[in-house]
């Protein structure tokens, strides 16, 4: 009888411990762990770039979208209209929520794409708008003049929809409408999301996600090797041959360009339009691309060749040809002097790079080219991407750039944020008249044909300028394991997570 009544309770011992695993279990459900190269510094919307994380993880969601195929699909506008050249009219989709559980109204979003304009310069001049009033469902969208890239400037994630009545934890946990819900941010390290259970899309296809920030190109492949996240953005040449069985890689032709932007002002050397042809000759732009890898090609012009913008048409592209950029210093002057270093005046061409991310490597190889080629180069670095806007043109000749192109598959955003006399980004002091000019006509134009002639006439300017060091186009690359479904890979990297993305 003893023997008997140990047996029971040993089975009910072991039925509770069952029954208590199987709850946890239930409790975790299907979670992912994700592995990006970015954060920023904060998750407010409307500060410097950080906006781009909330699209990366499915938390933040604007009123019109881009398809893979770089096409603009409704996503909370449920379609649209430009009504005449300064009038829009937005039809705002019903039943839609915030993560807070207040109801998505037209008056709501009007709120925030005024506050998204109040708090962030950009986005403001980007938009143009003169007005907002609400028409029933619809937003009526008056602009301060023709603006051709209204549509494209409010997919830009700064204008995702967040509820402006609830701002105390905008910087950590912005309320807003995507899958997924935000529960907490650490700063550089992980970001804790939950499903968010009336999303107007329909069940998430997760549970929760954890986000890990590991900018470190080898630890974040590590991290997938060892299984420690599910999938990552961004892996090198060096550790593609890590994920083979078990993994899934997927590659695409991405709108992305690294490059140098060049101080043009009268405190540095490069603002002789020669001296800048000369080191972007020097540079070897195949290397660059192999040393980010993944199918990345070498740089040449503003716009990749998946931007479909007549790369193959730009004329005077810079070339790797040293004996060439010995040539150009020597006509204006330069010659090596007993240290092997181009002088003229007495003065040593020393050039000052400043880059931001903590894998330098690629600018230390440009740091040796030029270095062997004649020009002393110092490398500066910054604490932060944020850092490279008010830095000042006393502060660098040469500064690292990372930038979508086409981020909201229009080049207005970029040729203006960029190369518009006295724009934010344009920390070089370019400035070209014509530029402008194309620039604005660019931004009065709606037809998609005319635009791209534009764009194209910008472009051809700008390398005849040597306006910057185009260094390479890097390919959008997403590696999960192969347990990871429906996280693909988009030519604008700041798309990831989706309602649909789930693990087996």
């Amino acid at each position: 009888m003893k023997r008997w009544l140990l047996v029971c309770l040993a089975v009910l011992s072991m039925v509770a411990l069952l029954t208590g695993c199987g709850s946890d279990t239930a409790k975790q459900g299907k979670h992912m762990n994700v592995g990006l190269y970015w954060f920023g510094e904060t998750l407010d919307p409307t500060h410097e770039w950080d906006a781009w994380t909330l699209t990366r993880i499915g938390a933040g969601e604007t009123l019109a979208t881009v398809t893979p195929d770089m096409k603009f699909a409704p996503q909370l506008a449920d379609s649209w209209e430009n009504v005449d050249p300064t009038t829009w009219k937005f039809h705002i989709r019903e039943n839609v929520k915030f993560q807070n559980g207040t109801p998505m109204t037209p008056q709501k979003v009007k709120e925030s794409i005024e506050y998204t304009m109040k708090q962030s310069a950009r986005s403001a001049k980007a938009v143009k708008i003169e007005s907002i009033t609400v028409d029933g469902q619809n937003l009526i969208i008056k602009t301060t003049e023709p603006n051709g890239s209204l549509l494209s400037s409010l997919t830009e994630p700064a204008f995702v929809i967040m509820d402006t009545a609830d701002l105390k934890d905008v910087a950590t946990k912005p309320v807003l409408t995507g899958p997924y819900k935000i529960k907490s941010f650490t700063k550089g390290e992980t970001i804790e999301l939950e499903a968010f259970a009336d999303y107007w899309g329909g069940k998430p296809g997760l549970d929760s996600v954890t986000v890990k920030d590991i900018e470190d190109n080898n630890k974040r492949a590590m991290a997938l090797q060892s299984k420690d996240v599910d999938v990552i953005q961004k892996v090198d040449s060096a550790n593609r041959s890590l994920f083979k069985d078990g993994f899934n890689i997927q590659d695409i032709s991405g709108v992305r360009v690294f490059m140098l932007k060049m101080n043009q002002t009268a405190a540095s050397p490069l603002h002789d339009k020669d001296v800048r042809n000369a080191v972007a000759h020097i540079i070897n732009y195949d290397s660059m691309a192999k040393i980010i890898g993944n199918g990345s090609t070498p740089g040449a012009a503003p716009f990749p060749p998946s931007a479909n913008l007549g790369y193959d048409t730009i004329a005077n592209k810079a070339t790797t040809d040293v004996a060439k950029a010995d040539q150009i210093l020597t006509q204006v002057g330069y010659a090596k002097n007993a240290n092997g270093v181009y002088a003229k005046d007495g003065k040593e061409l020393s050039l000052t790079l400043a880059v931001w991310g903590k894998d330098t490597s690629m600018y230390e190889e440009i740091q040796q080219e030029l270095k062997q080629a004649g020009i002393n180069v110092t490398l500066k670095k910054l604490q932060s991407p944020d850092e490279v806007d008010t830095l000042g043109t006393d502060g660098f000749d040469l500064v690292e750039r990372n930038v979508i192109t086409m981020s909201t598959n229009d080049p207005y955003w970029f040729l203006s944020l960029f190369y518009k006399t006295g724009a934010k980004s344009n920390v070089g002091g370019y400035s070209n008249p014509q530029v402008d000019a194309l620039i604005d006509q660019l931004s009065v134009t709606f037809d998609q044909n005319e635009r791209s002639t534009i764009a194209k006439q910008a472009q051809q300017i700008l390398v005849d300028d040597v306006a910057d060091i185009y260094l390479l186009y890097p390919s959008a690359t997403v590696v999960s394991t192969n347990k990871v479904k429906n996280v693909p890979a988009h030519p604008i990297d700041y798309y990831l997570l989706t309602k649909d993305s789930t693990i087996e």
